[in-house]
């Protein structure tokens, strides 16, 4: 019995998952989801709608009514049936009425205590996005390189057949480029090219789900935006004839020059 205990699984505290627990996952802390926290918004919804009642429920108020008519012959004249029943009739029918007020009121608790549960947890998943964000942006460019290149393989993994891939996920390694060393450069960089191009930037080409590739049609004159294609900074300039010259420009030096590829789309 000493030798077991001295095994590594009974020196360790907290969760073991190893031999006979391998595969095992800890136990989740269920109580703090949202289903959870709706099921607390309700009881809290619940308890303020009631509070001490400063008249009779539903039920006694029947009963109180029906008295009432019976003692004062409301329906006399009939059968002892007959004047029961009409002397219930209206008390029955406010009896319903009653019930009725209580399960809408008990339905608008239970709306309410989702909604609050269902924002709470959109809060709470808003708030880890951008902490997530924060600690990635924190992280040196080549580890957010590395993340960014990581997280969209993922992704485009776990695409099914039928679905298109985003730009960012089918050109993955340029938009992780841009995102984790082109364009931290390009806010910060003191380059007079680089400035003017900054100025007019407008982030990456439109781009055609369906048929996956970026759309050179139609671009605004003078706004340079980024070809996450061919990784470079382009912009669409029309000439004295009217007709539509390219130009690029290198994404770390900035350096200009007229491309020749025409209209893509």
């Amino acid at each position: 019995m000493s030798r077991i205990l001295k095994r590594p699984m009974f020196r360790k505290g907290g969760e073991v998952m190893e031999g006979i627990m391998t595969g095992i996952k800890p136990r989740q802390n269920y109580e703090s989801g949202a289903l959870a926290k709706a099921q607390n918004y309700n009881k809290i919804l619940t308890a303020a709608t009631q509070g001490a009642s400063t008249g009779p429920d539903a039920l006694t108020q029947f009963l109180l009514r029906t008295g009432q008519n019976l003692i004062g012959g409301q329906s006399a004249g009939g059968t002892k049936l007959q004047e029961i029943v009409g002397s219930t009739n209206e008390p029955m029918e406010n009896y319903f009425k009653e019930l009725q007020r209580k399960a809408q009121q008990e339905k608008q608790i239970g709306l309410q205590a989702g909604m609050l549960g269902i924002k709470g947890q959109q809060a709470i998943d808003i708030a880890k996005a951008k902490a997530k964000e924060k600690y990635l942006k924190d992280e040196s460019p080549e580890r957010y390189y590395n993340t960014l290149v990581k997280d969209r393989s993922n992704a485009l993994a776990k695409l099914k057949s039928f679905d298109k891939p985003t730009a960012d996920l089918k050109f993955n390694r340029n938009v992780s480029e841009y995102d984790a060393f082109i364009l931290p450069k390009l806010r910060k960089t003191e380059n007079e090219a680089g400035k003017d191009i900054q100025a007019r930037y407008k982030g990456l080409l439109p781009f055609d789900i369906k048929s996956g590739t970026v759309v050179y049609d139609n671009l605004p004159a003078g706004v340079v935006f980024f070809d996450p294609e061919q990784k470079i900074f382009v912009e669409r300039v029309p000439n004295e004839k009217g007709i539509d010259e390219y130009f690029s420009y290198n994404p770390y030096t900035y350096t200009k020059q007229k491309v020749d590829f025409g209209t893509k789309s």
